[in-house]
C-alpha cells in the first residue's frame, strides 16, 4: 500500500531535523571549554557513566553530575540562539 509513503517522508524529515540538530549541537560544543567538551564527549559520545568518569578523573561523582547539568544548561542556551 500507499500508506508507507507518508511515514517514509516523516522518517526523512526526522533524519534531516536530527542531522541539523546534531550539527548545531556540535557547533555549540565548540563554545565550551576543553574540560566541558571532554566531559560531554565521555558521557554522551563514549557512553561512559558518571561513575566511570568520576573514577578516572578522581573527582566525586556528585561534582561530575553537577558539571554535566551545568554544561547541558549552557548548551541548551547556546542552541536556542
Amino acid at each position: 500500500g500507499n500508506k508507507q509513503f507518508p511515514s517514509d517522508d516523516e522518517d526523512v524529515d526526522d533524519a534531516a531535523i536530527k542531522a541539523v540538530m546534531i550539527e548545531k549541537m556540535l557547533t555549540c560544543l565548540n563554545h565550551l571549554s576543553t574540560e566541558e567538551q571532554e566531559l560531554i564527549t565521555a558521557l554522551f559520545f563514549k557512553s561512559k557513566s558518571e561513575h566511570q568518569v568520576s573514577r578516572e578523573a578522581s573527582i566525586p561523582q556528585r561534582t561530575i553530575h553537577d558539571r554535566k547539568i551545568k554544561i547541558l544548561a549552557k548548551l541548551k542556551k547556546l542552541m536556542e540562539k
